[in-house]
């Protein structure tokens, strides 16, 4: 009867904590902070009904080689301590006993083979307590932790003392869940509203947020959209690295915020693009001065990877309500009027919107359209241009170069699509023709003497670093029997600042398949040298621009001789681009130059034309004999 009566009374006690616990667990805002007063009257409360000298709430770490005190309560100090952490390699036989039961009952802690590794830790106090009760807390993600129960005189448990200690850790697992739960929220939604890189807001944070502003701005009150770029970003990334550029934004970042504080909202829309909305404080010209205290504030050196560095900035500038009614087109508007003052210059460009913009983004939209139907009905094609042994003036391969023969505007150079193409997300499936028109060339070629000639194909960043692109290339080469060392992949430096490490992946996988991969208009980037040390490649393509020099400057002579011996001791074969004169020949071959391309040899031209030079001369060697030629177009 005394026992029932007890147990009542222990039930009640329960009820009263579950109301205590569910209480505090259901509001909104509660956090893992906000819980440790909770838990701190709970362990009161369980060391009450448990009847124990001290009660101690552990949670496991991820890979459950941890225990971490949440709080740890001795009734006789009245004294609450945290943080003391517990490792496997500690107690290893308690961590696989609290893993493999629900239940652990331990009457004498000193003689159990699960537990007696505890006595060496100092929480025992030199075996101060001697019996021991855990129940696992259980999580959605598994077991999360114990709630552990000790006693300084030895005690045996009842099973009623067990079902109890379990009903009290599915409390905690309610509490330590909705914790999770909440965080993983929390976590979720500052993905979705903030840029992880910055703190700043992202673009759907941004436009939410102006949208709410401009609801409450007053009849006649305007505001300023800024879409904002950092100057020549890429070239400097390549410079100071992925680490360094990322440290550039944030100091960018922070310098905004400072510029901008609220009510203004700023944020980083990507890359080195920003957004910022602002409130007119009178006229719009009255608020120039303000423009150039921000791009003088903007300028100030940054430190980063212990030096100077110094950047500009161009902005575009739209104004609500006169040429936008919402943030969409506020942003879109401050957009165009950028791109617009980048067609003078590239560096500390300013522009502000006019309506007739609208004509320019018509233009691009039917130039997108147009795009997509001159692949859809197969309006482009490859041009070759040959590539010759430097030594001898023999034909061993070809560049593949696409052109669009447009239906109203003619023969229309790379020049003026690829940029609309890599934007619109054309470049995939343009690339993918490109490599298809090579591949079934090279099987027309596939009989001697022909079966030893290459083509080059020009692979973007976008395209290069697509997650099918090997794929796609293998298909080819089953499809058609070619061997893979006949096409020759062509990337610019400028891959590189993509990713270094799925750029070296990338060379590396199809370096494995047999694919050579040739670095374009080698030395125009700054990264040109750090390439040679990261990037498996195998061959280079010496940029145009100090082929053209040979001859007229030692300078150029110099730097090339520089390529040319690097290229020589790291096993490497070059190829002088550009090549337009009988002198600048003689002198590539002094320097070792491998091939040699250009119009001295021959133009790009189309494919009737190299099938005309093979029935006429039926030798590859004099296929292309040296002719003066204008001035290099653009490829």
């Amino acid at each position: 009867m005394r026992q029932s009566k007890e147990n009542k009374l222990l039930m009640n006690e329960m009820k009263q904590m579950q109301e205590f616990v569910f209480s505090h667990a259901k509001q909104l805002n509660i956090t893992r902070e906000s819980i440790l007063s909770v838990i701190e009257e709970l362990c009161i409360r369980i060391s009450k009904v448990m009847k124990c000298d001290r009660v101690g709430i552990w949670l496991f770490n991820e890979d459950r080689t941890n225990l971490t005190a949440q709080n740890i309560y001795c009734k006789n100090t009245s004294d609450y301590t945290a943080g003391q952490v517990l490792t496997v390699n500690e107690a290893p036989s308690y961590f696989a006993a609290v893993q493999s039961t629900r239940i652990l009952e331990i009457g004498a802690i000193n003689e159990d083979f699960s537990t007696k590794e505890l006595l060496e830790h100092p929480l025992y106090e030199n075996g101060k307590y001697n019996s021991l009760l855990d129940a696992s807390i259980i999580l959605s993600k598994g077991i999360g932790g114990v709630i552990c129960c000790e006693t300084i005189e030895k005690r045996e448990w009842s099973a009623f003392d067990g079902v109890l200690l379990a009903s009290i850790a599915d409390m905690l697992s309610f509490i330590f869940d909705r914790v999770e739960r909440l965080e993983v929220e929390a976590h979720m939604h500052t993905l979705a509203y903030r840029d992880p890189l910055t703190g700043l807001d992202n673009q759907y944070a941004f436009t939410e947020k102006v949208n709410e502003q401009l609801k409450r701005m007053n009849e006649g009150k305007r505001g300023i959209f800024m879409y904002l770029i950092l100057d020549q970003y890429s070239e400097v990334q390549g410079v100071l690295g992925h680490e360094g550029a990322d440290q550039m934004l944030k100091i960018t970042a922070e310098r905004l915020k400072k510029i901008f504080p609220l009510p203004a909202h700023t944020a980083r829309l990507a890359f080195d693009h920003f957004i910022i909305f602002f409130e007119m404080d009178g006229e719009f010209w009255e608020n120039k001065k303000m423009m150039d205290f921000i791009a003088n504030e903007l300028r100030h050196p940054m430190y980063i990877c212990g030096q100077e560095v110094y950047m500009t900035f161009s902005y575009g500038i739209s104004i609500y309500p006169d040429h936008a009614l919402n943030v969409k087109y506020g942003i879109q508007s401050a957009k165009m009027a950028l791109q617009s003052a980048q067609k003078t210059s590239n560096r500390k460009s300013r522009g502000i919107y006019e309506p007739d913009m609208h004509t320019y983004l018509k233009e691009t939209m039917l130039s997108e359209m147009n795009l997509r139907r001159g692949l859809d009905f197969n309006e482009f094609k490859l041009f070759y241009q040959p590539q010759v042994n430097c030594r001898t003036g023999e034909v061993t391969g070809f560049e593949a170069l696409i052109r669009w023969q447009h239906p109203e505007r003619g023969l229309i150079l790379p020049g003026d699509f690829i940029d609309l193409a890599e934007s619109t997300g054309l470049i995939t499936p343009m690339g993918e023709w490109v490599i298809q028109e090579a591949v079934a060339q090279l099987k027309k070629w596939d009989t001697p003497p022909y079966d030893k000639l290459t083509i080059s194909v020009n692979v973007t960043p976008r395209h290069f670093l697509h997650h099918n692109f090997p794929f796609y290339l293998h298909q080819c080469m089953i499809d058609s029997g070619i061997s893979p060392e006949r096409l020759v992949l062509e990337i610019t430096e400028n891959v590189a600042l993509e990713d270094q490490k799925a750029v070296t992946s990338r060379i590396n996988l199809l370096t494995e398949m047999g694919y050579a991969v040739s670095i374009d208009d080698f030395g125009k980037g700054y990264s040109a040298f750090i390439y040679l040390q990261h990037f498996p490649i195998q061959q280079i393509k010496i940029d145009r621009q100090f082929i053209n020099g040979l001859g007229k400057d030692t300078k150029s002579i110099g730097i090339v001789q520089t390529i040319i011996h690097l290229a020589e001791l790291l096993g490497l074969q070059t190829i002088g681009e550009g090549v337009e004169t009988k002198e600048q020949w003689d002198i590539l071959k002094q320097l070792g130059c491998t091939e040699l391309q250009g119009f001295y040899f021959s133009k790009p031209v189309p494919i009737e034309e190299i099938n005309r030079q093979f029935l006429n001369h039926h030798q590859i060697g004099k296929l292309f004999l040296p002719v003066q030629m204008e001035t290099t177009t653009i490829k």
